[in-house]
């Protein structure tokens, strides 16, 4: 237990020192000026995020020893904190946008500590011919309609279905985006072209290749009726793969959505392999939202292959231990079949600004399991507090049974300001 008191009195003194209080968000909480609805040149918010975790290890871990050579920590402690900023210049033919977050990270273990400042996104938008208008900056697409999953981000970093509302960084590129509008069977319609370069410190850490290229992506958006259709085209010059994929979101009912996504990756250096998400999002009468998806991605091992690769590794190979870490460094989905599932209450029992939800992210090639319990408070539009609880669960040689962490803590407190 003294291990997170430490974190949580830390977490609370510091949260004395932000501005203002919960009680004076709550006397503005519905105050009306007309000001707050005419159009700004210049607009900007902020949030504090501090964050106490307490984490227990699993030393029977295969990749422990690699992640703590020379160490045996059966627990660790952390603090966090972070600033992020987000602007946005206005004007007659064009915007401005910056976002970026800055961050302290301070851990009991010894030489864990660290410190970063990121900027997320930093794009100009020429908007003189509003709604076409073109891009070109530091930007986070957004491409896909998957919630735990999204294989059609050809040009994104990878989500992390672990904590898919974690922020990502975008990447530097330059988009033009054309917007007919309705026409024939289709309500809405955009055309999107994206050029990103990759060079020696531009955009160098998104991929592996060692060499410069220029990829091209192109989305074709329409609308019909309440269903969206997305389809994407992406180029890459140096490699010479051509990605490509669609995605669909639809309204069965006002409280019923599915949508999914399907991509195939096929590049001459390279084996092909197809990457394709189905979901659904419910909203039941007493509002219990239902998140569910099912995803499969024919590059990822077998439950063969990774059990005998977790197998190797345990036997003392070098080889395997080494596949064994560059795969989980690549990606979050060792396997190819994954199930995500969330459920979340909105003040149950009547317990006013009070969020729990659950959470499942299972393997569905080994039965390995992440879970992730979540209760949210926010007693106000500008505050939040937030613990959570995650637990992997597995048989040794599987995926979320060789993780290094076995359970994790978290204590969160935020101020919007």
């Amino acid at each position: 237990m003294k291990g997170y008191l430490k974190p949580v009195l830390i977490s609370v003194v510091a949260l004395c020192l932000l501005p203002g209080n919960a009680k004076a968000a709550n006397d503005t909480l519905y105050s009306f000026d007309a000001r707050d609805f005419s159009k700004k040149t210049w607009e900007w918010k902020g949030d504090i995020l501090i964050t106490a975790t307490s984490k227990q290890l699993d030393r029977k871990s295969v990749l422990y020893a690699v992640k703590y050579p020379g160490e045996e920590p059966s627990q660790i402690t952390e603090l966090e904190s972070q600033l992020t900023l987000e602007s946005r210049w206005d004007w007659d033919w064009s915007r401005l946008i910056l976002a970026g977050r800055t961050m302290a990270h301070r851990s009991d273990l010894d030489g864990a500590d660290t410190e970063e400042s990121v900027l997320t996104e930093g794009y100009w938008q020429f908007s003189a011919l509003d709604p076409h208008n073109g891009e070109i900056g530091k930007r986070l697409l957004r491409w896909g309609k998957g919630y735990a999953f999204n294989p059609v981000a050809f040009l994104e970093r990878v989500k992390n279905p672990e904590d898919p509302e974690d922020s990502r960084e975008g990447l530097w590129m330059v988009q033009g985006i054309w917007i007919p509008g309705g026409f024939s069977i289709f309500d809405n319609s955009s055309l999107n072209l994206v050029y990103l370069p990759i060079r020696q410190d531009l955009n160098d850490d998104f991929v592996t290749r060692p060499t410069e290229s220029e990829d091209w992506g192109l989305r074709l958006y329409t609308l019909v009726g309440t269903a969206d259709f997305d389809l994407y085209i992406v180029q890459k010059q140096d490699t010479h793969e051509t990605d490509w994929g669609f995605d669909f979101a639809a309204n069965v009912t006002p409280s019923f959505e599915v949508h999914g996504e399907y991509a195939s990756i096929d590049s001459d250096d390279t084996a092909s392999y197809q990457a394709f998400l189905l979901g659904a999002r419910y909203l039941t009468e007493n509002d219990v939202t239902w998140i569910m998806e099912t995803y499969h991605n024919s590059s990822g091992l077998t439950e063969k292959e990774s059990t005998a690769l977790f197998a190797s590794a345990h036997s003392g190979s070098a080889t395997a231990l080494r596949q064994l870490v560059s795969l989980t460094q690549k990606s979050r989905t060792l396997n190819q079949n994954y199930a995500y599932l969330k459920a979340s209450i909105k003040e149950p029992f009547d317990w006013l600004y009070f969020t729990p939800s659950m959470a499942w992210l299972v393997n569905l090639d080994d039965s390995s399991a992440n879970m992730n319990l979540q209760l949210t408070y926010t007693p106000a539009s500008n505050w939040l507090f937030q613990t959570s609880w995650q637990h992997l669960a597995g048989e040794t040689h599987t995926q979320y049974g060789e993780g290094i962490v076995q359970d994790k803590i978290v204590l969160e407190a935020g101020y919007s300001f």
